[in-house]
């Protein structure tokens, strides 16, 4: 499997190459690009499917995760408002259980899912749906219609896909655009070919109308708002039907109903904090279901006595957010106890008429919305017009599908189109897309779109460096997800349709770090939009958004918008209502979240005492981190002020980001829980994070790293470390005993110190060695979740020579580029280049650079010589250079 991506797809990219080469000739209606740079090829180094096995590296990770890149081979725009990718799986059987659509170990496709999954993510899909073709008698459930395919017969790019379903003698191909996607299937002769739709883990509402040759419909999302669809064939239907849902249990087989008791904790602990009764369950509740009860980590049980009203086999189905368990005479029936998005469960056992059963529900919430529906198909003989008489009215069901003869190898495509705000949105949005059937001018339109990102920065190097730059550099550009549409959006805080912009799946903890500066580079109107964005969501939610996936998620320490809008405002992105943003900023740093939104947990605590105390926020409560994460985030907002001319803000944030020296701990050097009374806690206490909870030096590992999280103030760390050189003493210590946690984000900073503390000579020797010891061009090739592009930014940087060490300062550190040129759009028609002279594995280090033909000694660049369009020519070679880079 090693290395062997860019030779088994040789073949199948000449075709993809003709279809870019169109887009730069400007065939199909589309244009070339415009700029310094002349258009390259780039989408043939490209493979999508990087990242969907386990890391071939030998990644530092804790016994609790896996080097997992939790990527899928997505298609659609940049941003696009859904992605369609493979489906090989509904949910994961890995160490965490999340709805990751694809993984390259696993043998069978279940469909093509239209997925708005925040790609490399640990978190859910939210109103996603997949369809599958088939021949033959119609298979609804995923598994059992799932088809064996071989990796050597997929071609998987940003703008197109390809596979073969053996078991149907199908060839799939599919492209996509912003909001549509567009299949092409090849079916050999049948007269039952099809194509199966459904919601993947819930129900959806199906409208067949075939005198249009269409389906439309939508599924819901935690009952508050719809992902519409409308799928268009260029080809009649023979017949349609719908996969019927089983009934609602209400007092019909439940007589007298449903007692429910609440607990404001997640673990049915203590005593009831609420009751409640119901007559059946099918609810869905944005907030708390009942007064009394928190918002999220609550938990409930549902109770109540089921009689059979026929003999024979019975299949409850329950469909919940988060956790779940279902007992039928006290035996556990159904058991998914964990944290998911929204799924279904069944079980199918026999009841006797007349006979009563003890049904117990047991269910906890996470965070966001919730979902409770409990139905039971009874053992009743279903009229067998009913289905496609409901299909043509329009209903519920668990699925839907269309059947016609195909001759051998006839071509049947089909176009769905999504919205957020209603069916006729996503009917407008299918025919803006793709207005005809074209698909070989549809797939060249999404390309000469990819090659244009692609073009924003070109590199030259070796061609296995090639392709693991630029299949990371699609990677940054997948998410975050733009919901507008036609220059609306349904807002997920407000549930309204509203003009302007919005974004939402911003992996935000993550990705302010440098996904979002490199963006403020090359995408600097789309870095306008996403402050816009967020700004909307404060006036529509009353927050900035902290991990949106669509709406607030109370997950992550830190509200990391603050760095996002600070950094971007610093180095001159504009375009946005200053005074609203700052106000929203001073909301994050003083005021307790609510209405769902955590905001800074424990930020009254810190305002008062300086830290967030260990003891209050109890186990795996992590408020070493939320400290660490407070403090700089004040230190974005003093650098904003400073920008903004408020002079007092400035200097009382300043004060506030040195808080984080109330967690570092003299006697071990590191940082460490403090109680509220000023008490530490042991060392090396596991509660510094849930996900240090292995061996001793699983928790060490997350010590060391988490000690490093002042990007903000080098040298107050180094102070308390003793000085500079026992920080530095410390980073090598760090780096030779391999405890850097490339995965995780703590810590990405750290391998670029050196520059700070007059050693930059490491920061060249560590960023190249890491970038060939964890980044390859192959399926295991990322050491970790991606997070929506934070890791491959992280390496896009590395490779270019150059890194955002501390976003809120308009510097970029610099370290050893991998390739001999590198030459970056970064608008206005300026052209941004690093060239590295006698560059090679073993020329590593920087002996001399030049900035505009003149001698350069600093360690760092601006962010205005970059946009400015300069160029920093490195003269290589194979040992440290210790007097170059170190001038302050």
């Amino acid at each position: 499997m090693k290395h062997l991506i860019q030779k088994r797809i040789a073949l199948c990219t000449v075709v993809l190459i003709c279809f870019s080469c169109k887009e730069q000739t400007g065939e199909n209606g589309v244009q070339q690009q415009k700029g310094p740079l002349p258009q390259k090829e780039y989408l043939s180094y490209v493979d999508t499917r990087v990242g969907t096995a386990p890391s071939i590296a030998d990644v530092t990770v804790t016994e609790t995760e896996e080097p997992l890149g939790y990527v899928s081979p997505i298609l659609g725009y940049p941003s696009a408002l859904t992605h369609w990718t493979p489906q090989t799986a509904k949910w994961t059987n890995r160490v965490i259980t999340v709805p990751v659509p694809y993984w390259y170990d696993q043998e069978k496709i279940q469909g093509f899912r239209g997925t708005r999954y925040p790609n490399g993510a640990v978190v859910g899909d939210w109103g996603p749906m997949s369809l599958m073709p088939m021949t033959g008698k119609i298979k609804i459930d995923a598994d059992v219609r799932a088809s064996k395919f071989s990796h050597d017969s997929e071609v998987a790019k940003p703008h197109y896909y390809s596979v073969k379903l053996d078991d149907y003698d199908i060839k799939a191909e599919f492209t996509a655009a912003a909001k549509t996607g567009f299949f092409q299937f090849t079916y050999p002769e049948s007269k039952s070919s099809s194509v199966v739709f459904d919601g993947v883990y819930v129900p959806g509402y199906y409208k067949v109308i075939p005198e249009k040759n269409e389906i439309e419909g939508y599924m819901v999302i935690a009952g508050h708002f719809r992902s519409h669809f409308v799928a268009k064939f260029n080809k009649g239907f023979d017949s349609y039907n719908l996969d019927m849902l089983p009934n609602v249990v209400d007092n019909g087989l439940v007589p007298k109903g449903f007692n429910a008791t609440y607990y404001n904790n997640d673990k049915l602990e203590g005593e009831p904090a609420a009751e409640e009764h119901y007559s059946k369950l099918n609810y869905e509740w944005l907030k708390a279901p009942v007064k009394g009860i928190k918002d999220d980590f609550f938990s409930a049980r549902y109770t109540g006595i089921l009689v059979g009203r026929h003999t024979g086999e019975h299949t409850f189905t329950l469909t919940t957010d988060d956790g779940t368990r279902m007992y039928v005479n006290d035996q556990l029936v159904i058991d998914q106890w964990k944290y998911r998005a929204a799924g279904t469960e069944s079980y199918t056992m026999g009841l006797t008429k007349g006979e009563a059963y003890k049904i117990r529900i047991e269910y906890y919430d996470g965070s966001g919305a919730t979902s409770m529906q409990f139905r039971c198909s009874e053992p009743v003989k279903v009229d067998p017009k009913l289905g496609p008489e409901m299909a043509l009215k329009g209903t519920d069901a668990k699925a839907v599908y269309v059947t016609f003869a195909t001759q051998d190898q006839e071509k049947v495509r089909m176009k769905v189109g999504t919205s957020l705000i209603s069916i006729d949105q996503a009917r407008a949005n299918m025919e803006g897309e793709f207005p005809d059937f074209d698909f070989d001018k549809a797939v060249a339109k999404s390309a000469g779109v990819w090659e244009k990102e692609l073009n924003m920065i070109q590199v030259e190097g070796a061609e296995d460096d090639k392709a693991i730059f630029y299949t990371a550099l699609t990677k940054c550009f997948v998410n975050p997800r733009n919901l507008n549409e036609d220059g609306k959006y349904f807002s997920p805080f407000d549930f309204q349709v509203h003009e302007g912009q919005m974004y939402t799946d911003l992996s935000i903890w993550d990705t302010f770090r440098s996904l979002h500066p490199l963006w403020v580079l090359v995408k600097p109107q789309e870095s306008t939009d996403i402050i816009n964005g967020m700004l909307n969501a404060y006036k529509e939610g009353g927050w900035l958004p902290k991990w949106p996936n669509p709406w607030y998620r109370s997950i992550m320490m830190g509200t990391h918008a603050d760095a996002v809008i600070a950094d971007a405002y610093v180095k001159g992105i504009r375009g946005f209502d200053t005074d609203v943003a700052f106000k929203a900023m001073l909301k994050n740093a003083n005021v307790k979240g609510d209405r769902g939104f955590s905001g800074r947990v424990g930020i009254e605590y810190f305002n008062e005492i300086g830290y967030v105390p260990a003891d209050v926020y109890g186990f795996y409560g992590e408020p070493v981190a939320r400290t660490l994460e407070f403090s700089y985030d004040d230190y974005c907002i003093a650098q904003m002020a400073k920008a903004l001319g408020k002079e007092g803000y400035y200097d009382d944030f300043m004060l506030r980001s040195k808080r984080y020296i109330n967690v570092l701990d003299t006697e071990t050097g590191l940082v460490r829980g403090k109680k509220l009374n000023g008490e530490w806690l042991p060392p090396y206490d596991k509660s510094i994070s849930v996900w240090a909870q292995g061996t001793a030096h699983d928790t060490e590992v997350y010590y060391k790293n988490h000690t490093l999280l002042v990007p903000h103030d080098i040298p107050g760390l180094a102070d308390f470390m003793g000085g500079e050189e026992k920080l530095v003493s410390y980073l090598d210590g760090f780096f030779e005993k391999d405890m850097y946690y490339v995965g995780d984000e703590f810590s990405m900073h750290a391998p670029y110190m050196y520059n700070s503390l007059g050693q930059p000579w490491k920061t060249q020797k560590v960023v190249r060695d890491m970038l060939a010891k964890y980044f390859f061009n192959d399926v295991g090739g990322l050491p970790g979740n991606d997070d929506c592009g934070q890791v491959s930014s992280w390496y896009v940087f590395g490779a270019m020579g150059f890194y955002p060490a501390l976003p809120g300062d308009p510097i970029y550190q610099l370290c050893s580029p991998v390739f001999n040129k590198v030459q970056m759009n970064v608008g206005n028609g300026k052209v941004f280049t690093i060239i590295a002279n006698n560059n090679s594995k073993e020329n590593a280090y920087i002996q001399s650079a030049t900035l505009n033909g003149k001698p350069y000694n600093l360690g760092y660049i601006s962010h205005d010589a970059i946009i400015a369009g300069s160029e920093l020519i490195f003269e290589m070679g194979p040992e440290p250079n210790t007097t170059w880079g170190i001038s302050k």
